[in-house]
């Protein structure tokens, strides 16, 4: 098969669609370095707001069936984070670590159960995307946890959730869900100044509800000033040891949460395709001929094929006809002696033997004389196809009888069959030229007195040697002009 965008062949699909063009590296740094500019170790404030009332977000009633990012008993307004963003060849892990301070006074005062009193440390937040087959750059999204969580289930996002890169210094991260719970949707924009800061809107909706939003500030920081920002911001809000996240939070899988990170399965086909470890399926198709090539193509094909249709058939014309001239060639040469070409025998003798093959003497040959004619002899007989070719070819006027200008006609057209046949008998040997020339003596005998009247008669045999020696002794032309016993032809 030839390539598309070519002479013969239409433009490649992969010129008007990208998800078909070349693939580029499978690594996300490799592929687009504005990657690079998400990636890293970020210390992070949180201001969220209360969608519906504005203002802060408010300390909502403990309920351990929520959350504890969800509206809780903390003290939601300002917040802390930390953010480890990693690209691991064609993944991209955001591994992101919340923190809120305890509730103030005035909310603990007016509850009536006894809420923590302690600051939180909700753990391990992730959002964990690779390379995708789209080949638009975007990133698919795995799983989401922790505040993409909720309650007995493991945030696995579908088709729409992605990371994009909007410009050079701005991004999305889209983590969408429906589930038992109703649907959430959360977007996060953020916008770098430089290199080093950034600023994000995070908004999240619960069902058809804005549910919170946030405005973060992202501060690159080292990896020793991430760890060492952990640790005192764990005293600093004061929380309890059990809830506090291991450090240091650096790996690929964070510690403790082994049983929600996408395994190799989840990544090659499972809950993503990851370009690294499955086929696209954008596949370039095989080429489509242009329309007008293949008419062109279509038309020569046929051209090709009636050529050869034409060629095959006229050489098993060419072959019959060979056949069935040289078949009625070696007839004649039963009753005369033929030579090298028919314009070489007399005309008495042509005339004598177109006689002979009329045994109706009506002037004519009829179709059934003259099968007659060719069934007889040493010969074997002709073919109904082949003679059916040899009478249509003497009979031009399609009269159903052949004259005798049809006839002389007919022979004259047989150059290359007399030659064919005045050779094999220039080539005989005496034995065979015997028993020839005793062939067309009972030949001869029986145009004018019945054979075996004549084999009783006194000194048959001798004169049939003699006519034989003749034969023998003579040019391969030569004809006989007398019968034994002196009685003429």
């Amino acid at each position: 098969m030839g390539a598309c965008n070519s002479l013969l062949f239409e433009d490649c699909v992969s010129e008007t669609d990208p998800h078909f063009a070349a693939k580029g590296p499978s690594d996300i740094l490799g592929q687009d370095g504005r990657w690079g500019k998400l990636t890293g170790f970020f210390r992070v404030d949180v201001k969220s707001f209360d969608p519906v009332n504005g203002g802060g977000e408010k300390p909502s009633p403990y309920n351990p069936e929520v959350p504890a990012t969800a509206r809780s008993p903390y003290d939601s307004g300002v917040r802390s984070a930390y953010y480890n963003h990693t690209a691991v060849g064609s993944r991209l892990l955001l591994n992101r670590i919340y923190f809120a301070r305890p509730a103030p006074e005035e909310f603990c005062a007016a509850v009536t159960f006894p809420p923590p009193f302690e600051g939180y440390d909700c753990g391990v937040t992730g959002i964990y995307a690779a390379l995708n087959h789209e080949n638009d750059g975007t990133l698919s999204v795995a799983r989401a946890t922790g505040r993409y969580s909720f309650p007995g289930e493991v945030f696995e996002s579908d088709e729409e959730s992605l990371i994009i890169i909007t410009d050079d210094n701005s991004f999305e991260i889209h983590v969408h869900k429906k589930g038992s719970f109703g649907s959430f949707s959360s977007v996060q924009e953020i916008v770098f100044f430089g290199d080093d800061s950034a600023s994000a809107v995070h908004t999240s909706i619960n069902g058809e509800k804005i549910s919170s939003v946030e405005v973060v500030t992202l501060t690159r920081i080292t990896e020793d000033e991430f760890l060492k920002g952990i640790e005192e911001t764990n005293d600093d809000f004061n929380v309890p040891e059990v809830l506090r996240v291991e450090s240091p939070m650096t790996s690929d899988v964070p510690t403790g949460y082994e049983d929600i990170f996408p395994t190799e399965a989840d990544w090659c086909g499972g809950l993503i395709s990851d370009v690294a470890c499955t086929e696209s399926p954008y596949q370039e198709p095989n080429p489509k001929m242009k329309d007008g090539f293949v008419a062109l193509f279509v038309i020569i094909g046929l051209a090709v094929f009636g050529s050869v249709a034409y060629l095959l058939h006229r050489n098993a014309v060419k072959k019959q006809q060979k056949r069935y001239k040289e078949q009625f060639v070696r007839g004649i040469a039963r009753n005369i002696t033929i030579a090298p070409s028919a314009g070489m025998i007399p005309a008495d003798k042509l005339k004598a033997e177109f006689d002979h093959i009329d045994k109706n003497k009506g002037g004519t040959i009829t179709k059934d004389e003259l099968k007659e004619f060719m069934d007889t002899g040493k010969f074997g007989t002709i073919s109904e196809k082949d003679f059916e070719a040899m009478w249509s070819a003497m009979d031009v006027d399609g009269s159903g009888e052949v004259d005798f200008v049809e006839f002389t006609t007919f022979l004259g057209s047989c150059g290359t069959e007399f030659e064919t046949v005045s050779k094999e008998h220039a080539y005989m040997t005496n034995e065979e030229k015997k028993t020839w020339a005793s062939q067309r003596l009972s030949v001869m005998y029986t145009n004018t007195k019945d054979l075996e009247a004549l084999e009783d008669k006194e000194g048959f045999e001798n004169e049939a040697g003699i006519i034989a020696e003749i034969f023998l002794t003579q040019p391969t032309y030569l004809f006989i002009l007398k019968a034994p016993g002196g009685a003429p032809k």
